[in-house]
């Protein structure tokens, strides 16, 4: 069975006044918006510009904004859109380099004051300790540990929209893990950063937004209310 869909897609800078392109494109059930660019790069206009790098959903590149939502453009079947327009845009909040292709240095700038290194208690340690699965650690992480980096969560967020300063979820999650980790010795720390009215935790609204479309399934909201708790009361924040 073929699909015949329209794509339109989002231009930068604009071609002859015009923010979107429009193409008619022909797919098998069974592609995806990936293909579907492709299609249109390949067979009808070469100057389309866009990211891509793994194609199965674990490098997070090719995140984009398919009819309004942030999703992995080789993850998202176009047949499960349910449209025969399918609207293809930059994610919001990044710099754009050429049409729906952006520049991620803003949701890494965060990432990086997250503090997201590993800090060891012990650096003369002949080998790192092991954490089993079933361990209270590993109960509480195995969940958050998927993260690709592909930046959705960040554009999808209502905060980090209107406020830069806003470390964003993807950032707060990477923070949390360090604080769970019992080998790490900066855990005090980055609860310090994170305890901020303008750019830590207090600044979520708890809108599930990071959540909804985090392609790896991680409840985002869920780290971000963990760590609020890890401040307000210490001794109880942590229980797997």
């Amino acid at each position: 069975m073929e699909l015949n869909i329209t794509v339109r897609l989002a231009r930068h800078p604009a071609r002859e006044g015009r923010r979107f392109s429009e193409f008619a494109v022909t797919l098998e059930e069974r592609m995806t918006v990936l293909d579907a660019l492709f299609r249109v790069q390949r067979g009808m206009d070469s100057s389309v510009g866009f990211r891509c790098a793994c194609r199965v959903g674990m490098c997070g590149t090719c995140a984009v904004l398919i009819n309004r939502v942030p999703r992995l453009a080789c993850s998202t079947p176009v047949k499960g859109l349910g449209s025969d327009v399918v609207t293809i845009e930059p994610l919001p909040g990044y710099p754009v380099i050429k049409d729906v292709a952006v520049s991620l240095a803003p949701f890494f700038d965060q990432w990086r004051r997250a503090l997201p290194a590993f800090r060891p208690k012990d650096r003369d340690a002949p080998a790192l300790v092991r954490i089993p699965r079933d361990s209270p650690f590993g109960r509480l992480a195995g969940p958050k540990r998927d993260c690709i980096t592909c930046g959705a969560c960040h554009a999808a967020c209502s905060i980090t929209g209107t406020n830069a300063a806003y470390l964003g979820p993807a950032a707060i999650n990477k923070a949390l893990l360090r604080i769970l980790d019992p080998r790490d010795a900066a855990s005090g720390d980055r609860l310090k950063i994170l305890d901020s009215q303008t750019s830590g935790v207090w600044r979520c609204h708890t809108q599930f937004n990071c959540t909804a479309v985090c392609p790896r399934g991680i409840n985002l909201t869920e780290s971000i209310g963990q760590v609020k708790r890890a401040l307000l009361r210490p001794r109880k924040a942590f229980q797997a």
